[in-house]
């Protein structure tokens, strides 16, 4: 407990490096208490931000005990070897590949799909984002059904940290045509999720992530036939609407309309889409006009062809 609460200092960290004290930490995770192992890779997570360190720990080969510890350990040293995982990750592909090569995404998707507490699942889902950065796990991750089928259901029922990571996972992942439409279920919470002021961030990743969504002809037909969804969106294009960048919602109607649905754009038309991106595309904001332009272009096709018709 005193190693952990002393380190949580990082003036401190460099003590760790200097007195010998990683391979100590890392036998006390491989053999230590319940307890002790917690306090250890609680030690570990606190000092691995520096480099110095980050190198003691792969020489003296912490990365398969860190992973062990997400089989064997409590749901505290589970949390925090997950966490440690995080830091891991985001520093280099070398630890990327590293954790990869020792099965540390298998370990993680194992424990993540076995619906740990909420604080745990958590820094297991942060984990898996960082080792997203890597095309191995990217691919993996991408081609996963059934982790993308719960990380919709997360966003649609999580707390907001958890929507935050899931969101973002949804938003970078490449995900087949048939996953986007077995997810189609999270859009409204996406929409929804994209008014929230906080975290930061989080506005541009459901925005992101619906927009990936919308790709799919079915989902688009699905999003617009919900009333609510609609208010929503033509709530957020309102140009007195100052809680949400204009930018986003107007990336989602020009993701509706990227397939020319006569529908999809009666349908924006109807719910007051039009005047809202008029003013928009004269304020300049981005991507207003080529939004408009989808949207008014295809009316006048209608007319054209009904013109022609006659």
């Amino acid at each position: 407990m005193a190693v952990e609460s002393i380190t949580a200092d990082p003036d401190n960290a460099w003590a760790i490096s200097a007195y010998g004290g990683v391979p100590t930490l890392i036998e006390l995770c491989k053999s230590g208490s319940l307890t002790a192992q917690s306090h250890a890779i609680g030690a570990i997570r606190n000092v691995c931000t520096v480099e110095d360190i980050r190198v003691a720990l792969a020489e003296e080969g912490a990365v398969p005990v860190l992973i062990q510890l997400l089989v064997s350990g409590n749901a505290s040293a589970q949390g925090k070897a997950a966490n440690c995982i995080t830091i891991l990750a985001s520093t280099s592909e070398y630890f990327r590949n590293l954790l990869f090569q020792e099965k540390g995404l298998q370990r993680l998707l194992h424990l993540f799909h076995e619906c740990p507490t909420a604080d745990t699942l958590e820094h297991v889902l942060s984990a898996i984002c960082s080792l997203s950065a890597s095309d191995t796990s990217y691919r993996v991750l991408s081609g996963s059904t059934m982790f993308i089928l719960r990380i919709a259901e997360l966003i649609k029922h999580g707390n907001i940290r958890l929507q935050h990571i899931s969101a973002s996972l949804l938003a970078k992942l490449s995900i087949t045509d048939s996953n986007k439409i077995a997810v189609a279920g999270c859009m409204g919470s996406l929409l929804k999720l994209m008014e929230s002021v906080k975290p930061d961030g989080m506005q541009e990743v459901a925005t992101k992530a619906l927009v990936s969504l919308l790709s799919v002809k079915a989902n688009r037909k699905e999003l617009v036939r919900e009333e609510k969804n609609l208010m929503r969106l033509v709530q957020m294009l309102d140009p007195k609407n100052d809680l949400v960048s204009e930018k986003f919602p107007v990336a989602v109607v020009a993701a509706i309309m990227a397939g020319g649905s006569q529908g999809c754009r009666k349908k924006l038309i109807a719910a007051g889409c039009y005047g809202h991106l008029q003013r928009l595309a004269e304020m300049d904001v981005a991507g207003a006009k080529k939004a408009l332009q989808r949207l008014s272009g295809n009316r006048l096709t209608s007319i054209f062809s009904r013109n022609w018709r006659e």
